[in-house]
């Protein structure tokens, strides 16, 4: 098998089990935005942003800046996968807590990739993320729109020294 049918199948294999999952509880919730990060950002699946954040989504870093609407979180999550083509996350822990008719949900990942094509530091250094230390931490408000669960506020805190530290060029 060719790698590229490997991929395409392990990407729908993901893919499937999202569109068969019964959302009833905060442990499937958890799952079902942990099964969404892997598409998007391990499958490059991109577009899979739009399924699971509101049109409306705020989207705010630990250094201030916020995205506001899914197509703004879609273009900032592109420009971060086309710097690090190979990215992957590895969820090391996530959970839902059910607040009202809304749920929190938690999830904290290491990432790991080589910056192989243009970031905003610059052009590619070939320099690899050390997912030991390239963490990230994230919490969501999600909320049942039109029925379906989506991301309508989430704040997310990267390890901007590990990524800087991938992308910078040398100092001369």
């Amino acid at each position: 098998m060719y790698k590229a049918d490997r991929l395409y199948n392990e990407m729908m294999e993901v893919n499937e089990k999202v569109k068969s999952m019964e959302l009833t509880d905060e442990a499937s919730i958890a799952e079902y935005f942990r099964l969404y990060k892997e598409l998007i950002y391990n499958h490059k699946w991109i577009g899979s942003v739009y399924d699971i954040y509101a049109d409306d989504a705020v989207l705010r870093r630990e250094n201030g800046d916020a995205y506001e609407g899914a197509h703004a979180i879609m273009q900032e999550a592109l420009k971060f996968t086309a710097a690090f083509p190979d990215l992957k996350i590895h969820m090391r822990d996530y959970f839902a807590v059910k607040k009202g008719d809304e749920y929190k949900v938690w999830q904290y990942y290491t990432m790991e990739g080589t910056n192989r094509n243009q970031s905003i530091y610059g052009p590619a250094t070939m320099r690899a993320l050390k997912p030991e230390e390239c963490i990230t931490m994230s919490m969501a408000t999600v909320r049942k729109i039109n029925g379906t669960w989506r991301i309508v506020r989430e704040f997310t805190m990267y390890s901007m020294e590990c990524i800087k530290a991938a992308c910078k060029p040398e100092q001369e």
